[in-house]
């Protein structure tokens, strides 16, 4: 007799990670195929589009994750050229990175990839709903995070 315990593939949390696996390895035959640029490095100059520069902390911050990852990946994407680093004038030990001119060329030609790729994704779902409702989980879940207690969640 089957268990009527409720299985840990139903929580959100779960779903959430299995739907973000699946939209990285489209985003991979895509994105990536067409334009050859990957998806951590598309993570950081999203972020980096947003911005006239910051610092390699904030985007750490920003993006959830480890400095030294964010630090060895933008490396990568300064030797391609797509992003600029330059020393602060108030604090020359602090740098702030920004996307150069080729890198923000290069997003204009994700755009479209991008926004395509989204719509398809979302047939049938009601967008702005759907948008809210991840803003508010991302909202909580963030609060969660800044807590800093693993019970809070």
């Amino acid at each position: 007799m089957r268990s009527k315990r409720k299985s840990l593939e139903d929580l959100v949390a779960v779903r959430i990670v299995r739907i973000a696996e699946v939209i990285a390895r489209l985003a991979t035959q895509t994105i990536e195929a067409q334009v050859g640029l990957r998806n951590t490095d598309l993570r950081l100059m999203n972020l980096l589009d947003r911005s006239d520069g910051i610092t390699v902390n904030e985007i750490a911050r920003r993006a959830h994750v480890d400095k030294a990852w964010v630090s060895r990946s933008l490396r990568e994407l300064q030797k391609s050229g797509l992003v600029t680093r330059r020393s602060l004038r108030e604090d020359s030990r602090l740098c702030v990175i920004g996307l150069s001119a080729k890198g923000r060329a290069l997003l204009e030609q994700v755009r479209p990839l991008a926004s395509a790729r989204e719509t398809r994704l979302l047939a049938g779902i009601d967008r702005a709903g759907f948008k809210a409702d991840l803003d508010r989980l991302m909202t909580n879940a963030a609060a969660k995070l800044a807590n800093g207690s693993p019970a809070a969640l």
